[in-house]
């Protein structure tokens, strides 16, 4: 998008004199002091990861220039810097950022390329973030694309923005990249290909604008970016996405192009991504926006964020022609296994994974998943619970997708705004014709579990366990330096009534010396043996005993029914296609 000259209360400038340190030196300009002193700020978190990851560790040498020279700002706090100024005059706030972490959530620069994501690379002047903005680069020379999901002030390398929400939700990319358009809903996209792979861009963009142009048949084909972009970081190592206002970032192996598996699983993270341009950044619980860039953002509805993105991402990909009826039931019966070989979902509710994603989600440790679940995983399932729920209780006529364009209508287009909890569960209960109030406080607010069978056989469908049973100790383990060493303990397993702990040496059983890790099952016992266990622990040598119990893992598929009804077949051929 072009747009004319703009005067902006607030001017950024970055330049990239030490590349080859990994540092961008970024400028803000305030035009105007509102008052003697003005505060800059670092955000502590990125919206669409929750979690504090403390951006300002990055922010080096700090200075600024009141029209009276270079003066050293105070710093108030971690991330606040105070600068004097005279009321009405301008100031000028400098700093280096080092960048040298390419993700979708962080920074990096060096001589070849730069990536700047928003939150991690841009201070703002506490105050202002309502002022209008431009951003000015000065690339080195080399480099030829300057890419960013913003309005470029014509024939210049200046974008502008509203205010501060949107440039911190508009990551920009610098450097020689591999670039293609096409149209969805008459929008243009553009993907970016940031670092070399073996992908084939034609076909990558043809794949991708079959996904797009899915998505955007749930909103009647409007769309509501005036541009969008995909930047793809093609990386050794690494994976993940991020969801922005209008583009999105995703991380993938540099080798899948040519690996079915792996393509598809990308494919997924790009149906997912895109799926936000919706679902979460315009169809969003009211607490996630606008933003606190200072402290965390609480909500119970991560679930509706991410679980219902989750589950729509593997749906639009077997619309699209992706999937087959047989790789996209497997999708959902991994899900259900995951759920299910997870102790943590007899512990921890939907809501509360939502709200304490903080602290849980993003810093787990050795014993999360006996006490944690994913609101994603779980937020899946309880969608397409929903969406099933939907589909019966109207004869078909409604499904999911009616609720996110109810959603998007009612609340984005109409109240501009965000909806709450209450709102939601109001929205799903209109257009499925009847009160979900018992529906969501089951399944969100309690542990207890999900009735896959019962939603399964009104739609033509069955879950088998193809687990067979095995005698189990209740852990993994990991080989490390030839040592087999307990990775994770089962909450309620034989390992803990043993005594056992992560990080255990395990040396030998029943006097048999343990050679490489271990399952979870042990071949050649049955259930209920006892068996002698000798381990180490901080050097020293212990000895117990464990009686195998039977193995709680499943492994279930769901299959297709012979004999089908009227409406079971109609659900198939609707919820499929």
């Amino acid at each position: 998008m072009i747009a004319s000259n703009l005067n902006a209360s607030v001017k950024y400038a970055v330049s990239f004199p030490k590349a080859n340190q990994h540092y961008a030196q970024i400028t803000i300009e305030v035009e105007e002091a509102k008052s003697n002193l003005i505060r800059f700020k670092m955000p502590v978190w990125t919206p669409g990861s929750y979690k504090v990851r403390e951006f300002s560790q990055n922010v080096d040498k700090v200075w600024y220039d009141n029209g009276n020279g270079s003066s050293n700002p105070v710093r108030i706090d971690k991330n606040t810097w105070e600068c004097a100024v005279k009321k009405g005059d301008r100031l000028r706030f400098s700093y280096e950022l080092y960048a040298f972490e390419l993700g979708v959530r962080t920074s990096y620069v060096d001589q070849h390329m730069a990536f700047l994501h928003g939150p991690s690379a841009f201070m703002y002047a506490e105050g202002y973030q309502d002022e209008h903005i431009t951003i000015q680069f000065t690339p080195r020379n080399e480099w030829q694309n300057i890419e960013m999901p913003l309005s470029l002030v014509e024939n210049t390398q200046t974008f502008s923005c509203a205010n501060y929400d949107l440039l911190a939700d508009s990551p920009v990319a610098l450097g020689n990249f591999d670039v293609s358009t096409y149209l969805t809903a008459g929008v243009p996209h553009k993907i970016v290909m940031i670092g070399t792979g073996n992908y084939d861009l034609d076909k990558v963009t043809a794949d991708f604008k079959k996904i797009t142009d899915e998505e955007a048949k749930m909103f009647d084909n409007t769309h509501p970016s005036p541009q969008y972009i995909h930047f793809i970081q093609n990386v050794d190592k690494g994976g993940g996405g991020l969801e922005h206002l209008n583009c999105q970032t995703s991380q993938v192996n540099r080798w899948v192009y040519d690996k079915d598996e792996p393509y598809l699983k990308f494919l997924g993270l790009i149906s997912h991504e895109y799926f936000h341009l919706w679902n979460v950044k315009r169809i969003r619980p009211i607490e996630l926006g606008p933003f606190d860039y200072n402290k965390e953002n609480y909500t119970d509805l991560l679930w509706v964020a991410e679980g219902i993105t989750s589950y729509f991402d593997d749906l639009f990909l077997k619309r699209a022609g992706f999937h087959t009826e047989e790789s996209y039931l497997k999708a959902v019966a991994y899900n259900i296994n995951r759920l299910e070989n997870q102790p943590g979902k007899n512990v921890m509710s939907l809501d509360q994974s939502s709200k304490l994603a903080w602290v849980k989600a993003y810093l787990s440790n050795e014993n999360s998943n006996n006490v944690t679940i994913s609101y994603y995983n779980k937020g899946m399932l309880v969608a397409w619970m929903l969406d099933v729920e939907i589909f019966n209780s109207t004869d078909g006529d409604k499904r999911l997708d009616d609720v996110m364009l109810t959603l998007f209508n009612r609340y984005y287009k109409d109240q501009k705004r965000g909806f709450s909890y209450q709102e939601f569960v109001e929205t799903c209960s209109d257009v499925c014709g009847k009160p979900l109030n018992d529906f969501f406080d089951r399944f969100t607010k309690t542990t207890e579990p999900l009735p896959y069978e019962d939603y399964l056989k009104t739609t033509g469908y069955a879950l088998i366990n193809a687990e067979e049973e095995n005698p189990s100790l209740g852990i993994t383990t990991k080989s490390d330096n030839g040592k087999c060493v307990v990775s994770f303990v089962r909450s309620g397993s034989s390992a803990v009534e043993a005594g056992l702990s992560v990080n255990d040496e395990l040396i030998s059983i029943n006097g048999w010396r343990v050679v490489d890790k271990i399952n979870t099952s042990l071949p050649g016992y049955t259930i209920d043996t006892e068996i002698d266990i000798l381990y180490a622990r901080d050097g020293r040598i212990y000895n117990t005993k464990a009686t195998l119990k039977q193995s709680d893992i499943v492994k279930y598929e769901i299959t297709i029914e012979e004999a089908l009804s009227e409406e079971q077949k109609k659900f198939q051929q609707l919820w499929l296609n």
